[in-house]
């Protein structure tokens, strides 16, 4: 009797451990999810103007949301739960591009509020390949590639859909009216995309291709016009004082050889940019006077990459945050309009 007490108080004690064990265990594990996420379920995001992007690092975190502080670009990421194929934020929320494990909607757009938590889910009918999110929150863009999977050949199709958050939708682009030489163009072989909202009303810049040629547009949501402005521009962005646009110019023999330009819209001059190699990216500002872009490591089509930064004026371009692309700045300190 004495000897099977001993046995069975071991047993018990040897419970009462793994018991506490657990429980310090699940302790520890609620104070880290805490750290990492506020304690509401929200993220915990760096404070002032913050760079968010897709984390390419390799790990349980791959492909998922990340911020970092603008002034420390190189410091420790927060990365969010959400996984996505492309990104972008303002200070109003954002928006993330996704595949999903549904057969019948095999990808979707996400709307996030201005914590970046994931909301309303859209369909999105192709693979994800531009996002965009207005200043102000009113509006958001999503591009997908319906048939081709690159903007290397002219086999492509593309579908962009512009969406009015809290309001009636705006729909598909492609049927804007398109503005080429003063005159309505109803060419049927029309794509559409790289959009970039100009902050405070329904302006935007896009790309718009037809004929085997590109052209930067300037559309009016209101009016539900794309005007052509000039020949030979691919996915504009729009700089933070809006009087510049970056965008990709095809300058090789090839459709694949492109490089970076930006335009002053008040003069018209044009100046290329100091880097070198031909990328396939919307580019976004860091700031008035640096551009960001992801350029792939291993080549195009390679899973990871780097966002590098090049300057307007002087400098060579550099990597800015490693392992990671589809970057965008948002400011939380700038107040959102109503819609």
């Amino acid at each position: 009797m004495i000897r099977h007490g001993t046995r069975d108080g071991r047993i018990m004690m040897g419970i009462a451990i793994l018991v506490t064990a657990v429980a310090a265990g699940c302790v520890a594990s609620s104070v880290l999810r805490a750290r990492a996420t506020g304690g509401d379920g929200s993220a915990e995001l760096p404070d002032g103007r913050q760079i968010v992007f897709r984390s390419l690092r390799p790990g349980p975190g791959f492909g998922h949301i990340a911020a970092v502080p603008v002034a420390e670009p190189r410091g420790e990421r927060v990365v969010l739960p959400t996984r996505c194929e492309r990104t972008a934020a303002s200070a109003a929320g954002g928006l993330c591009l996704r595949q999903t494990r549904n057969p019948i909607r095999l990808f979707t757009a996400s709307l996030m509020d201005d914590r970046l938590r994931p909301g309303e889910e859209l369909p999105l009918n192709g693979i994800p390949s531009r996002a965009r999110i207005s200043e102000d929150g009113r509006y958001y863009a999503t591009t997908a590639f319906v048939t081709g999977h690159s903007y290397l050949s002219d086999g492509f199709s593309t579908e962009t859909v512009i969406g009015r958050i809290g309001g009636d939708p705006v729909g598909n682009i492609e049927q804007f009216t398109f503005m080429l030489n003063g005159q309505p163009n109803r060419n049927v072989d029309r794509n559409v995309w790289g959009v970039t909202f100009v902050p405070g009303g329904q302006r935007f810049f896009a790309t718009v291709a037809t004929q085997n040629r590109r052209y930067l547009v300037e559309g009016d949501i209101g009016r539900r016009t794309l005007t052509a402005l000039r020949e030979n521009v691919e996915c504009p962005s729009l700089s933070p004082n809006g009087q510049r646009l970056v965008y990709k110019k095809r300058t090789g023999p090839t459709s694949d050889v492109w490089r970076f330009h930006t335009l002053d819209l008040a003069t018209g001059v044009e100046a290329p940019l100091a880097e070198p190699r031909s990328v396939d990216d919307q580019a976004a500002w860091l700031d008035d006077d640096h551009v960001m872009y992801g350029v792939p490591k291993g080549g195009a089509g390679g899973r990871n990459a780097d966002i590098w930064v090049v300057p307007l004026r002087g400098g060579a371009p550099r990597v800015l945050i490693p392992d990671a692309d589809s970057p965008t700045v948002r400011s939380p300190s700038r107040n959102r309009l109503a819609p």
